[in-house]
This record gives C-alpha cells, structure tokens and sequence, in this order.
C-alpha cells in the first residue's frame, strides 16, 4: 500500500471513530413528559392558579436552554401530550396515578414524566416612614419540588427541591401599596428564580445517573395490532418518536412470576419471536416488516 493511500485510509478511520461517540449520543436521549406543576402553598393569592404553570413553563425551558438537560433528554412537545391527553380523556393537572403514567409511558414512549409542585410561596411588605412619607421593604420567597416519575413502573427515580427569593425596596406616599402588576411581577420573578435554583441543582447532583433512555428491556416499548404475512401494524407512530429503519425486538409474553412468599411480580414469561424494521410511520402506528413469528398483542420493544 502506498504512503498517501495509507495516510487516507488511516485519517478515514480517525475520523470514523470520531462520529461514533457522537451519535451513540444522539441516541441515547432520554425522552420525557413534562407535567403541570400543581400549587400546594397557601392559596390566598389572586394570581394562586397561575404559580404552577410558571414554573412548568420555566422548567420546560431549561430541558431546552440548559446545554446539559438538551443533550441528555428529549421533550415531548406539550401539544402533542395535550392532545393525547385529551383523546383519553385524562387531564395533564392533578396528582399522577400509575395508570395515566403506564398509558403515556406507551403511546407517546416516554420513559419518564417529570412533574412537581409549588410548596411554598409567600410576599411579605413591610412599611415605615412618617406622616404618609416613608418606603417599603418587600419580600417574594418560593420553594419548588421536581420528580422524575418512570412510567413502566410508576416509581419516583429522581426527587429535588429548592428555594429562593426577591427581595425589593422602594419609597411610597401617602400608604401606597405594591400594584397588581408589581404583585405578579416579584411573584414571577421568585418562581424563575428557584425553578433556575432547581434546575442547578439537578444538572449539578448525580441522581440523573439512575435514569436510563428504556425500561428492563431497553428501549420503547409497544403491542402489535395487526399482522398481514410478513407484515405488522404497531400502536406507536411519529408522536413516539419513531421513523423508518428504526429496529424492533418482537416477543410474546407469558403469565406473570409471582413471588411465592410475598406475592409480589417479580417479572413475565417472555420469549423472543423476530425481529423487524420499521418501512411506513403515521401519527399513532407504524408497520414493519418483521422475520420470525408475531401475532397481534406481541410486545415489541425498540432495539
């Protein structure tokens, strides 16, 4: 071989090597739901209901600001998860029960939906001065927990909280107080800046190393609806994430492995029966051409 040839072929598998760490990453996002963050604080306030959807909204933000958080997950859009929600006839606000999680979980193949709350919040003004003429001292504190909720098993993988608060002074006249839109500004502004508190502190800890892009088994998981020869209809589509060429693992699962003594599922009988490829995605299904044996209610599972 000669020298320049060798020198090509060499450069040709550096660089090789040096895509291949990239899009293994590029895979391996982590997808998410992010849910309506509910307000357990006192609620006296006239601006109560709209503390949570700040701090979902600020959250939402950072998964795709925050160079960390937009490497590592993918967002589900709060469209398509309003949508879902709504063609099942589950509300996206409340508590999450492990059905709703096991029901998002497969039809939009989130792994994980993160969620949390308003714990705390409070605005103290304190006034002095003499005569009408004086200044005023107010204070906006709020504290915010996050949870990472993993919907195969609706176990809570990830829990954080944090607080904060804005501090502001100024003069007044004659007993003037904070306005309306003063009220909600230093309210607004105390929610963004535990939810920016919180997100430190997430990227910052190590608990997102318990979380993994698939369950078990890895990977999305789905049923098979229909089968037609060599063909076969899954109940997930581009809403899951899932484009041409993407590979599946085709299985049939069993009874349930019941503990004798406790009673607790320790796992299903499953046996592996293809192997197939995705050639046609929709919305809510896609079809693959599969080897092997599959029949309708077959679990496949993303390779």
């Amino acid at each position: 071989m000669k020298m320049s040839t060798f020198f090509r072929v060499a450069i040709a598998c550096l660089v090789a090597v040096a895509v291949i760490p990239v899009h293994a990453s590029a895979q391996a996002k982590i997808r998410i739901a992010i849910w309506d963050f509910e307000n357990h604080s006192e609620r006296r306030w006239w601006f109560s209901n709209d503390l949570g959807p700040a701090a979902r909204n600020q959250i939402d933000t950072a998964f795709s600001e925050n160079p960390m958080l937009f490497e590592r997950f993918s967002v589900i859009e709060r469209e398509k998860l309003a949508m879902v929600m709504q063609e099942q006839g589950l509300s996206s606000s409340g508590a999450l029960d492990q059905q709703t999680a096991a029901k998002i979980g497969k039809i939009l193949g989130v792994k994980y939906i993160v969620t949390g709350g308003i714990d705390k919040f409070a605005i103290n003004t304190t006034k002095g001065g003499f005569r009408g003429i004086g200044g005023t001292y107010t204070n906006a504190e709020a504290e915010i927990s996050l949870r990472f909720i993993d919907t195969t098993t609706a176990e809570r993988v990830i829990a954080l909280s944090a607080k904060d608060s804005v501090k502001k002074g100024g003069g007044f006249f004659k007993g003037a107080s904070l306005s309306r839109k003063n009220e909600w500004g230093i309210a607004s502004e105390a929610i963004d800046k535990a939810s920016d508190k919180l997100v430190s502190e997430l990227v910052a800890s190590n608990q997102m190393a318990r979380l993994s892009p698939g369950g078990a088994m890895g990977g999305t998981e789905g049923k098979i609806i229909k089968v037609e020869g060599t063909k076969a209809w899954i109940n997930m589509g581009s809403m899951s994430g899932l484009k041409v060429g993407d590979s599946f693992e085709i299985v049939q699962v069993g009874e349930a492995l019941v503990d004798p003594d406790t009673g607790q599922v320790l796992g299903t009988d499953e046996t592996s029966t293809g192997q197939g490829q995705i050639v046609e995605v929709k919305d809510r299904f896609s079809i693959m051409n599969f080897t092997g044996a599959a029949q309708a209610s077959d679990v496949v599972r993303k390779r």
